[in-house]
């Protein structure tokens, strides 16, 4: 019994340390790079140049003009010429496909009764053409339909009309026309309380029977909308011209080679286009921006001999969003093979404070554990602590202890928190089950201007720049020069942060049983205790992928394994926390305590089958699950949209083919609001399995 205790007290013991360490980093001090190199990264990279970046790709949205579309980019000329300036001799723009987009090439809206005056023109800005507009010349009066809901149209005599509507046009357009109208002028605006003159990047989507839509601000809005309320007959004259252009496909990319040819990669990615109308400052120059300043850096740092080359090779790709990351995935196989993971910069530059923002981390799922997360959020967490006013052991410093500043730019603490994973950027492509490069993304949210005409370089601080550079470099290095030494560095962190997160999950699901009533009593116990396994076998696996910087080290091996059993350990400890709480909480309620987890039948069933993913997983590469056949799909329920919600998820988390069905079930359970069903999980493995994706 007594050694028990004194088990209890060393694990709650490590655990308060990690948690102490985390919370108040040292400011003199980085667990995985020593001072020189950071402070070297630091003083090379610049904010101020990264900005003038943006200023030159994209100092305001403007058309862009149909030569554009006939060679290379404007921008991936920009990137691949700051990169030979840098250094990067093998800088070049690889095409990946080609495409083809909508244009916008002119748009005029002139009233013409009862007075003569223009309401808006395309070359003043861009954003007041929707995108998948049609060319048109007409004459029509204006409409009044409010939000645009059906019943609206259908009170407004909209034949051979214009329907002005304070909804999104996207919205509006097809009913609209339905009834008649021939475009639709809207004043939408996702945040017009905070920029009165913003127009949000958006358009219409009426395929044969596409119109035209005509964007104005809400300033402008308001006072056409007054004017129709008060009965004013208004009748315009619209001429528009759009296209539609062919185009390639551009990637920009250059390396960094490490100094063991056969070792394995890191790829830094950042989308240049999102779409090719769309041309936003923060939304994505920056984070393209800020690529172009890593590279550089690191570069001239190596060049220098300021730094050691890495080991490792770092990869840097300039990408249309999905559009050139998903073909450059399919056509790269054999560098995907060998690339450990992923850092994607996008949207990094915005002013935090002016926008109440935050830089966010957003973690890879369960189904994607790897030590990437934690190298990222250590170097998060060590900007924090130097990048404010620091107090520590009784002695208060007025300024930052190690600041990472830009001329022109703020002198702002630095805004952050670490998250849960978030998709809908190129990451994902990377973290597809078919690639298996774990990706994180880095991000500056919530943004005030996103997808709207606001997105321009004045929203942006070289300071904050500055600070991403450093964290994606600081980063990306960590992992690209890690031997063996290195790596038990990195299984230290990985070890400390597991403790902390299966901590905070106990105390959320103890805050939740502590308001437990006699019905949801024995759930919430079950919840909690299934939490702490889905998150000890996530944190295991997490330190398992460490291995992977130095596999024939047999120290390192006997280290992780070490962290894994103190990793167990905190789940032991957090257990036995479980169980206590569980028995005060049946005294409070006058009720037996529960004997421990009893396992239904299928449960038990479920425990018994470990799948695991097959070698044609990878050789299919990504988007692996969209080659499923619809008959297949159909046999097992899954043709229709929604009947499966985590199908992805699922399919990564038998990966390793160390978690069970019900080890499935847990982590979907641990980390999403919403899950399937252990049934509609068993049946989703049996269709994989079906499909030669994995095998039990």
């Amino acid at each position: 019994m007594k050694k028990q205790k004194l088990t209890l007290t060393l694990v709650l013991s490590l655990l308060f340390t990690a948690l102490v360490a985390q919370e108040y980093t040292g400011p003199f001090y980085h667990s995985l790079m020593n001072e020189k190199t950071y402070d070297l990264i630091v003083g090379e990279s610049s904010g101020d140049r990264a900005y003038y970046y943006i200023m030159d790709i994209a100092p305001y949205e403007r058309d862009r003009k149909s030569s554009d579309y006939k060679g290379l980019f404007m921008e991936s000329k920009y990137v691949v010429e700051k990169l030979k300036a840098a250094g990067f001799d093998d800088a070049t723009t690889a095409i990946v496909g080609k495409s083809k987009t909508w244009d916008g090439v002119s748009a005029e809206v002139w009233e013409v009764s009862p007075n003569t005056a223009k309401l808006a023109d395309y070359r003043d800005l861009a954003a007041i053409l929707g995108q998948g507009s049609r060319s048109a010349d007409v004459t029509a009066e204006l409409v009044w339909v409010g939000r645009g809901t059906q019943a609206e149209i259908d009170a407004a005599d909209l034949k051979g009309k214009i329907a002005v509507t304070e909804a999104s046009a996207g919205r509006v357009h097809n009913p609209a026309v339905k009834a008649g109208a021939v475009g639709i002028i809207s004043y939408y605006s996702p945040r017009p309380l905070v920029d009165p003159i913003q127009i949000p990047n958006s358009g219409i989507r009426g395929g044969d029977n596409a119109t035209f839509c005509i964007n104005l601000t809400p300033r402008d809005g308001h006072v056409l909308r007054d004017r129709l309320l008060m009965g004013e007959k208004i009748t315009v004259k619209a001429k528009i011209e759009t296209a539609t252009e062919e185009t390639n496909i551009e990637v920009p990319t250059c390396l960094i080679k490490g100094s063991d040819e056969n070792a394995e990669e890191i790829i830094l990615c950042a989308h240049l286009f999102e779409g090719y109308v769309k041309l936003g400052a923060n939304d994505n120059t920056s984070g393209s921006a800020a690529l172009i300043e890593v590279a550089r850096t690191l570069n001239e740092l190596i060049a220098r001999g300021e730094i050691e080359r890495p080991k490792r090779s770092i990869r840097f790709i300039w990408i249309p969003e999905f559009q050139g990351s998903i073909p450059w995935a399919m056509q790269n196989k054999e560098i995907l093979q060998k690339t450990l993971c992923n850092i994607n910069l996008d949207m990094v530059g915005l002013w935090l404070s002016k926008s109440q923002s935050f830089y966010c981390l957003h973690r890879t799922t369960m189904g994607n554990p790897h030590y990437i997360n934690d190298v990222a959020e250590s170097f998060y967490h060590y900007m924090g602590a130097t990048n404010k006013a620091f107090v520590a052991t009784g002695v208060g410093r007025p300024d930052a202890t190690k600041p990472v500043y830009s001329v022109t730019g703020s002198r702002d603490p630095f805004y952050y928190t670490i998250n849960a994973h978030y998709g809908a950027s190129d990451h994902e492509v990377f973290s597809d089950w078919g690639v298996q490069a774990p990706g994180v993304i880095m991000i500056t949210w919530p943004d005030n201007y996103y997808h709207t005409s606001g997105d321009r370089p004045e929203i942006c601080d070289p300071t904050q720049l500055h600070r991403a550079i450093v964290l994606a470099a600081a980063s990306a290095y960590t992992v690209a020069n890690a031997d063996s030494n290195g790596a038990v560095k990195i299984a230290t962190e990985v070890a400390a942060n597991a403790a902390k997160r299966m901590s905070i999950k106990m105390k959320l699901n103890l805050t939740e049983f502590n308001n437990a009533n006699a019905e949801n009593f024995a759930a919430l116990y079950r919840k909690a205790r299934f939490n702490q396994d889905a998150l000890l076998n996530n944190e295991v696996a997490t330190l398992a992928t460490v291995l992977e910087l130095a596999p024939a080290s047999a120290s390192l091996k006997e280290y992780v394994q070490a962290m894994q059993e103190n990793v167990k350990g905190a789940w032991s400890a957090n257990c036995r926390s479980i169980d206590a709480a569980m028995k005060a909480k049946a005294a409070a309620l006058g009720i037996a305590p529960l004997k421990g987890i009893t396992l239904t039948a299928a449960e038990k069933a479920a425990s018994k089958v470990y799948p695991k993913s097959t070698a044609k997983v990878k050789e299919t590469g990504y988007g692996v699950l969209n080659t499923i056949p619809r008959d297949l799909m159909a046999k097992y329920g899954f043709d229709k949209r929604g009947s499966v919600k985590n199908g992805a998820e699922i399919a990564k988390l038998t990966t390793i083919g160390t978690n069970s069905i019900l080890d499935i079930k847990k982590m979907l359970d641990a980390q999403f609001p919403s899950t399937d069903s252990l049934e509609t999980v068993t049946r989703y493995v049996e269709m994989l399995k079906e499909a030669g994706l994995v095998t039990y």
